[in-house]
């Protein structure tokens, strides 16, 4: 077994905004995800892996378009860089 089996691994979901407070995005996303990275365009929130589709279904629904996935912060830091 292997420890990331127990401990599970992470995902992390870039987002836009739509230019939404940081305080509005928490209130929507409360007990679903947790916000890691936030400016006035996107936003990045972690997760569990076998949480991913339902809280890329769950941002959707709530007006947010979910830009990318990854398994770390780095990778999607570059994409908003190179945008």
């Amino acid at each position: 077994m292997v420890v990331k089996d127990r401990i599970g691994r992470k995902r992390y979901i870039l987002f836009s905004t739509g230019g939404q407070k940081k305080a509005e995005i928490i209130k929507v996303i409360k007990n679903k995800a947790y916000l890691v990275f936030y400016n006035k365009k996107y936003g990045i929130v972690r997760c569990k892996h076998t949480e991913k589709e339902n809280i890329i279904k769950f941002l959707s629904s709530t007006g947010f378009k979910t830009i990318k996935t990854s398994g770390t912060i780095k990778t999607l830091k570059e994409v908003i860089k190179n945008n």
